[in-house]
C-alpha cells in the first residue's frame, strides 16, 4: 500500500506504542510546569529568607519566561533540523539540571540567572513535544492530543501548588527545588530510552528505511510511506521544506504571536502574582498557594475540554468567546479583592479562588487552542519552528507582567486596580486571533 503516514493511520484506534509516547511526553511538559511554577509558590519564603521586595523579585520571575521564549524559539528550530526525540530529552535535562542547581542559590543575580538558563529548556521542551507527538496520533485524534499537552503548565501548577505546602517543612524550599529537578532528570532518560522520531520527519529528511522502521510500530501490513501533505501546500510542492517565515504563514504568525503574547500575560500574571498580592490583603500563610492550585485544577479541566470545543465549534469562535469571559472574571475578581477589608472573610476567599480558577479555565481552553492552531496550522517542515516562534512571541507578555505585576501592584499601593486593569485588556486583546488567523480549525457541528 502507498500512502502517507497519517493516510495509514486512519480513523483507527491508538496503538499500545502510540499511548505510551503520549503518556511519557505528557508526563514530561507536567514536570515542565511543576518546576516552572516551584518558583512563585515558594517566593513568600525566599523572600522572607533573603530581604528582598516584591519588585526585585520580578527578575527571576521574568528570566525564566524570557528563557522560555529563546528557548522555544531556537529548540523548535534545532528540533525541526536535528530531530524532536533529541531535543526534547536535551530540553529536559537542561530545565531539570537548572532546577537542580537553583536550590544551592543565594542572591536575586544568581537565581535570574539559574532561571533563565532553565527557561530555555522550559521553553524548547513545547515545540519539539507538540510537533512529535502530533506526527504519531491519526488526524482526527490530533487536537484532543494537543489539548491534552496544553495541561503540562497548569497542571504543574496544581501539582506543584498541592504538594509545595506539604514540601516546605521537611525539605524547606531548597530540597522542594532539588526533588522536584531529579525527578525530572529522571524522566527525560526514560523518553530518550524509549521514544522514537516520527516517520513522516525521517521521511522529509531522506531516512526511509528508518520510517519504514518507526512506522511498523503503529501500523500493520506492508507499507511504502509517501511524504505528508500540508493544506497549505500546492498538490506539486506537497513534503517540499518551507519555512516559518514563508509568506504563507504570514497570518498565521501574526495572529498567534498577539494573541499568545495577551494569554501568557493573564496566566502569569495570576500564577507569578497571587500568592504575594493575596499575602498583602490579608490572606494566612496557608491559604496563598489555594488560589494557584484553583488555578492549575481548573485550567487542566480547560485545557482538555479544549479538544472537543474546538471540534465541534471552530477555533474562530472559541477564541473570541473565550476572550469574552476572561475578561469578566478578571474584572470581577479585581473588584472582590479591591473590597477586602482587613482580613478576608471565607466568602471573599472562596470567591477569589472561584474567579482565579474560572479565569484560568476559560483562558486555558482558549490557550489550549492557539496550541492546537500552531501544531496544525503549521506544515511538517517548519512545524516545531513555528510554534516555537509562537511560544517566544507569546511569552513577551508573560515577562512584561512577570517584570510589571509588582511594580503595578506598588503603583495601586492598597488597590490591586491597576493590576486587574491590564489584565483585562489583554482579554480583550486575545479575540483578535479570530479575524486575524487564516488557518482555523473548523467546526464540525452545527453552524
Amino acid at each position: 500500500m502507498k500512502a502517507s503516514f497519517t493516510q495509514a493511520l486512519g480513523e483507527g484506534r491508538l496503538r499500545p506504542y502510540q499511548v505510551a509516547i503520549l503518556v511519557l511526553i505528557t508526563l514530561g511538559l507536567v514536570l515542565d510546569g511543576v518546576d516552572l511554577q516551584v518558583l512563585p509558590l515558594v517566593s513568600p519564603a525566599i523572600v522572607a529568607e533573603w530581604g528582598v521586595d516584591r519588585a526585585e523579585f520580578g527578575w527571576p520571575l521574568s528570566a525564566a519566561i524570557i528563557g522560555m521564549g529563546v528557548g522555544a524559539f531556537f529548540g523548535g528550530g534545532l528540533g525541526d533540523r536535528f530531530g524532536r526525540r533529541n531535543m526534547l530529552f536535551a530540553s529536559i535535562a537542561v530545565f531539570g539540571g537548572a532546577t537542580v542547581v537553583a536550590s544551592f542559590a543565594n542572591d536575586i543575580p544568581l537565581m535570574t540567572v539559574l532561571r533563565f538558563l532553565g527557561g530555555l529548556g522550559f521553553g524548547a521542551a513545547n515545540p519539539n513535544a507538540l510537533a512529535l507527538v502530533s506526527e504519531w496520533m491519526p488526524q482526527h485524534l490530533r487536537t484532543h492530543v494537543v489539548a491534552l499537552l496544553a495541561i503540562g503548565t497548569p497542571a504543574g501548577t496544581m501539582i506543584g501548588a498541592a504538594l509545595v505546602p506539604a514540601m516546605l517543612p521537611a525539605f524547606g524550599w531548597r530540597g522542594t527545588y532539588l526533588i522536584f529537578g531529579a525527578v525530572s532528570l529522571a524522566l527525560g532518560c526514560a523518553i530518550l530510552a524509549l521514544v522514537r522520531e516520527s516517520p513522516p520527519f525521517l521521511l522529509a529528511r531522506g531516512q526511509g528505511e528508518k520510517a519504514h522502521r518507526h512506522a511498523r510500530l503503529a501500523v500493520d501490513g506492508p507499507l511504502e510511506l509517501l511524504p505528508e501533505r500540508h493544506e497549505a501546500e500546492p498538490e506539486e510542492d506537497a513534503g517540499t521544506a518551507i519555512g516559518v517565515f514563508h509568506p504563507g504563514n504570514l497570518r498565521l504568525n501574526i495572529g498567534i504571536a498577539v494573541s499568545f503574547a495577551a494569554s501568557t500575560a493573564i496566566v502569569y500574571g495570576l500564577s507569578g502574582w497571587s500568592p504575594l498580592m493575596l499575602k498583602g490583603v490579608g490572606f494566612a500563610d496557608d491559604q496563598l498557594t489555594n488560589a494557584n492550585f484553583a488555578l492549575g485544577l481548573v485550567s487542566v479541566i480547560g485545557a482538555l475540554l479544549a479538544g472537543p470545543v474546538d471540534r465541534h465549534f471552530g477555533s474562530r469562535r472559541t477564541m473570541a468567546v473565550c476572550a469574552g469571559i476572561t475578561c469578566a472574571s478578571i474584572v470581577a475578581l479585581g473588584l472582590v479583592i479591591e473590597g477586602i477589608g482587613a482580613a478576608p472573610s471565607a466568602a471573599e476567599r472562596w470567591a477569589v479562588y472561584s474567579l482565579v480558577g474560572v479565569a484560568g479555565g476559560v483562558a486555558s481552553i482558549g490557550i489550549a487552542t492557539i496550541y492546537a492552531m500552531m501544531t496544525l496550522g503549521y506544515p511538517l517542515s517548519c512545524r516545531s519552528s513555528g510554534i516555537g516562534f509562537g511560544m517566544m512571541m507569546g511569552r513577551m507578555g508573560g515577562v512584561g507582567m512577570s517584570l510589571a505585576g509588582g511594580y503595578l501592584l506598588d503603583l495601586g499601593g492598597r488597590s490591586v486596580m491597576p493590576f486587574f486593569a491590564v489584565l483585562a485588556v489583554c482579554a480583550l486583546v486575545v479575540s483578535s486571533s479570530a479575524w486575524i488567523v487564516d488557518r482555523h480549525i473548523r467546526p464540525r457541528g452545527p453552524g
